[in-house]
């Protein structure tokens, strides 16, 4: 499948997105759509004063839980704010969760690991120089540099990149190298992409001097340093990623049909997916792959699991399933084209045949047509008020966006794009087809981002529907997709801002309710967000949110027309 995309294509080779990555579970053998650092589970007894909860972290990246002090430290820096040091220490331990996914990436090492020195460095300045002509903000070579100097100095203490690229260095002379390397840092005049390329190639023979690192590690320590500088969503795409990218956009791809979480027993199956291998096979949101091919998971990355259940259409994996009542069973799933609906649920509300309820779970290609579908089925029913719940929903491609907005909207703007690249500041207005006039409620949450946020925020500032449920993510950002020339790779770049009908950024801010409505506590382990409905999501006996979004449809329909 590909992924929760944004505009339309802009050139040969170059695809505009409107992606969200807020935080969720990560995709398996469907592509890693949306990433997040496990959620905090393992780290619970988390001490109630800073200083025992740095050492709580200190531990976890003694024991390389990168993860799992990620979680941490992002909760200490909510509860303390202040406090610097948990900022540092995260972004320390996301250097090296990135690092050990790249490496477990089987395209990184394939693909461009293998390259050679002239190879690496044309890579390096094809990626430098779209982010010179096309990143949404004019940016310093010396704070790209800086952070791929950061990076080199987290591979020089992870035995991940040491291992396979440096197996025979000494303890003395990776400390020899990395001093060197921070001299260099601190020294940096980079007035230009020449420069830039001059400083890492230098890197690369003082590396291969120091240690035997070949040209093509050491160079994209710093292609990936380069783009985390940037944002969040910025990244350069391995060619196993690039593919699943584009799998997401087209909704479909080759897997299992399953969603995948990290687990302390295994695999934990937060998704499953209508009509996939998995699915029929029996296995359920919160069911346990425990062993992959015969072979226990117990302990292994993510990513490395992942890795194990991908595989090409029409071959076959052997898995131990344990189900939530401890029991466990053998199953083998064949691998073959899975079809990602956007619409996971659309029905009429029971004890009220005129309210109807439809989840979107992201913007993908079909999406459009999909809600077209599930409405009109609606209608037909005698549905006269629509729920849309975007709730986990996290973006998808623009143009999508704005033709469902058009749905319901009959004129003026929908949303607006300002970038420094030429095409990317556009302003995109309902064309006067709106077929849907029904009154309707948005739900959104947290985890409602970009592309949801862009739908709801039209919606809402053009009085057509009623916002209830929480503040949605903020992410405002387009980001744009570059088949890259010199490897066989993308890069996923921040090209743009966009901002609502009237003027108002989301970045940050996010789309308020009208009608909040604050959860408890986070839905527990086992809900789904591709193409499978929670436990509680859309149980009006269960779901508060629904439960007054309904309230809201009948005070509504009840007023004389």
């Amino acid at each position: 499948m590909r992924p929760h995309l944004e505009v339309t294509r802009l050139a040969a080779g170059l695809l505009a997105l409107c992606l969200a990555f807020s935080p969720s579970p990560s995709l398996c053998d469907e592509p890693a759509a949306r990433r997040q650092p496990p959620a905090p589970s393992a780290v619970r007894a988390m001490p109630t004063d800073p200083a025992g909860t740095l050492e709580l972290g200190l531990d976890l990246e003694r024991k390389r839980n990168w993860s799992g002090a990620m979680a941490l430290y992002e909760e200490s820096i909510e509860l303390w704010p202040e406090r610097s040091d948990f900022v540092q220490r995260r972004r320390l331990c996301e250097i090296h969760h990135k690092l050990v996914r790249r490496y477990s990436d089987q395209s990184f090492r394939k693909v461009l690991l293998t390259r050679s020195r002239e190879e690496s460095l044309e890579l390096l300045d094809e990626v430098v120089e779209r982010i010179e002509t096309h990143y949404v903000e004019t940016v310093a070579f010396e704070g790209l540099l800086r952070r791929g100097y950061d990076n080199m100095e987290v591979a020089l203490r992870e035995p991940t990149f040491l291992v396979p690229n440096a197996p025979k260095a000494k303890t003395d002379q990776v400390a020899l190298l990395r001093q060197q390397l921070l001299g260099r840092r601190d020294r940096l005049n980079i007035p230009n992409r020449q420069a830039a390329l001059a400083e890492v190639d230098a890197v690369c023979s003082l590396s291969r001097q120091a240690l035997n690192l070949s040209p093509a590690s050491v160079t994209l320590e710093f292609v990936y340093g380069t783009c985390d500088a940037l944002d969040d969503y910025t990244s350069c795409l391995t060619p196993d990623k690039l593919d699943d990218l584009y799998a997401m956009i087209d909704g479909n791809f080759v897997g299992l049909g399953v969603e995948l979480k990290g687990d302390a027993q295994g695999i934990l199956l937060v998704g499953v997916i209508k009509k996939g291998p998995a699915s029929e096979a029996g296995l359920k949101v919160g069911d346990r792959i425990i062993a992959i091919a015969g072979k226990s998971i117990r302990g292994v990355s993510l990513d490395d699991a992942a890795g194990r259940l991908q595989g090409t259409e029409g071959t076959a994996i052997d898995l131990s399933i344990q189900a939530k009542d401890g029991s466990t069973r053998q199953v083998r799933l064949v691998r073959r084209p899975v079809e990602v609906e956007s619409v996971g649920e659309a029905k009429l509300l029971g004890g009220n045949s005129s309210i109807g309820y439809l989840q979107l779970s992201g913007f993908q290609k079909t999406s459009t047509d999909e809600l077209d579908r599930g409405i009109a089925s609606l209608q037909s029913k005698g549905m006269r008020y629509l729920i849309l719940d975007l709730r986990g929903n996290p973006g998808g491609l623009l143009n999508v966006a704005v033709e469902i907005a058009e749905r319901f909207i009959d004129q003026g703007v929908i949303v607006s794009t300002k970038g420094r690249a030429k095409g990317q500041t556009a302003t995109y207005r309902a064309s006067g087809r709106a077929i849907w006039t029904m009154p309707m409620a948005v739900l959104i949450d947290r985890d409602s981002a970009s592309a949801s946020e862009i739908l709801a925020g039209a919606l809402k500032e053009h009085q057509r529907a009623l916002i209830i449920g929480e503040r949605s993510y903020g992410k405002g950002s387009v980001q744009s997709i570059f088949s890259l020339h010199t490897v066989q790779a993308g890069l996923k770049l921040t090209t743009a801002k966009f901002y609502s009908p009237t003027d108002r950024a989301y970045s940050e801010q996010g789309v308020d309710p009208d009608v909040p409505v604050r959860l408890a506590a986070k839905p527990v382990d086992g809900e789904s967000t591709v193409g499978v409905s929670s436990d509680n999501m859309g149980d009006p006996d269960r779901d508060a949110v629904l439960a007054q979004a309904i309230a809201q449809a009948r005070r509504r329909l009840s007023q004389p027309r």
